[in-house]
C-alpha cells in the first residue's frame, strides 16, 4: 500500500472506531465500479460489527448493475440495500461517500442535511463544489478505481470477501480501466489479480459487462455520425430529442478510442430536458481534463466530463470545438 493510502487508511480505522452505524453512498446513476466499492466495503464493515447500509435510490439502473443487485439478492449475501427513506440516519450516523465527492451527484443529496460525520473515498480529480467539512477525504487520483482503493483496505484485514462481491469488484475495475486500456498500472493488475484469488469469476465479469442489444445499435448510430477534427479528434452528437444516461456517453466515447489515429474522443447528448453531458476520453497523449475543465467539467487526464446547462447541442459542440481549435 502506498503511504498516502496507508495514512488514510490509519485515520480511517480511527475514525470507524467512534461510529456504529454507517451508510455508504455511491453516485448517482451508479455504475459498477461504485457498486464494486460499496460491495466492498460493506464486507469490511459487517465484519468490523458495524450496522451497515448501501444507499441506492434509484429504480431504473444500468443493466450490469441491474444484475449484480439481483444476483447478490438471490445468493442472499445479506447486503442491506435501502432508500433513504428506509434508514434511520441522525448525528450519530457515519456517511462514506464512494466514487465521488459532489453532494449533487449522490443517490440522494438529502442525506446531507441528516448527518454531518462524513468521509469521502474518490478517484477522480477535485473539482469544484466538492462536499465540505468532512472528516477525512481520500482522493486518489492514480487510483484506476475506487474498488481498487477498497481493495487496499480489506486487504489491510484478514477478512475473506464472498466470491460473488469480489466478481462485481473486478466488473467494477474492468469497466473503470475499459478492459485494462486506460488508468491502468502495475498496482491495477495486482488488484485484479487479487479479486481473482477471492473468487472472482473472469465469466461472471464479461456477463455483468453485456450490453443491451437495442442500445447498442442506437450508440453504433451515433457513432456513424462521428466527426474528425485534425485527424486525432473525434467527435458525435446525439439525438436531439433523446435523453441519454452518462454511462451511455462514456461508452461511446470509450468505443471511439478503438479506431486508427484517434487519441481523444468526445460524445456529446442530452442528459436531461435542459442538460448537456459531454463525455471525454484519450489514450493519455492529449489531456481531456483540461478540456472539460474549460467547460466547468473535470475528471482525469484519460477520461473526463462536464456538463452544460440551458444550451443546446450545436451550441456546446460549438465549445468544444472552439477550445480543440486553440490546443
Amino acid at each position: 500500500m502506498k503511504i498516502r493510502r496507508q495514512k488514510f487508511y490509519e485515520k480511517f480505522i480511527d475514525i470507524l472506531n467512534d461510529y456504529e452505524k454507517i451508510v455508504l453512498v455511491p453516485h448517482n446513476e451508479i455504475d459498477l465500479d461504485a457498486l464494486g466499492a460499496s460491495v466492498g466495503l460493506y464486507v469490511f464493515l459487517e465484519k468490523l460489527s458495524k450496522e451497515v447500509y448501501i444507499n441506492i435510490d434509484e429504480v431504473n439502473t444500468e443493466l450490469g448493475v441491474k444484475r449484480a443487485l439481483h444476483k447478490i439478492k438471490k445468493l442472499n449475501l445479506n447486503i442491506d440495500i435501502k432508500k433513504l427513506c428506509n434508514i434511520e440516519v441522525d448525528n450519530n450516523t457515519l456517511i462514506i461517500v464512494l466514487d465521488h465527492h459532489k453532494k449533487e451527484m449522490s443517490q440522494n443529496p438529502d442525506i446531507y442535511k441528516m448527518s454531518k460525520n462524513i468521509i469521502v473515498i474518490d478517484h477522480h480529480i477535485e473539482g469544484r463544489d466538492m462536499i465540505g467539512n468532512t472528516l477525512e477525504k481520500h482522493i486518489d487520483e492514480e487510483a484506476s478505481s475506487t474498488t481498487e482503493i477498497i481493495f487496499d483496505i480489506i486487504s489491510n484485514q484478514d477478512i475473506e470477501i464472498p466470491n460473488y462481491i469480489s466478481t462485481v469488484m473486478l466488473a467494477g475495475l474492468t469497466l473503470d480501466t475499459n478492459n485494462f486500456s486506460i488508468k491502468t498500472t502495475e498496482k491495477t493488475h495486482e488488484v485484479a489479480a487479487g479479486l481473482t484469488r477471492s473468487g472472482a469469476v473472469s465469466k461472471e465479469v464479461q456477463y455483468l459487462l453485456k450490453e443491451d442489444l437495442s442500445k447498442y445499435i442506437e450508440m453504433q448510430k451515433i457513432i456513424f455520425n462521428t466527426e474528425i477534427i485534425d485527424g486525432v479528434y473525434a467527435i458525435t452528437v446525439g439525438k436531439k430529442n433523446e435523453i441519454y444516461s452518462k454511462d451511455q456517453l462514456a461508452k461511446i466515447a470509450d468505443s471511439l478510442l478503438q479506431f486508427d489515429d484517434i487519441e481523444a474522443s468526445f460524445c456529446i447528448g442530452k442528459i436531461n430536458s435542459n442538460i448537456i453531458g459531454i463525455s471525454a476520453r484519450s489514450l493519455g497523449n492529449v489531456n481531456v481534463q483540461k478540456i472539460m475543465e474549460k467547460l466547468n467539467g473535470g475528471g482525469h487526464l484519460t477520461d473526463a466530463a462536464c456538463q452544460m446547462f440551458n444550451t443546446s447541442l450545436t451550441e456546446a459542440k460549438k465549445s468544444l470545438l472552439k477550445i480543440i481549435d486553440k490546443l
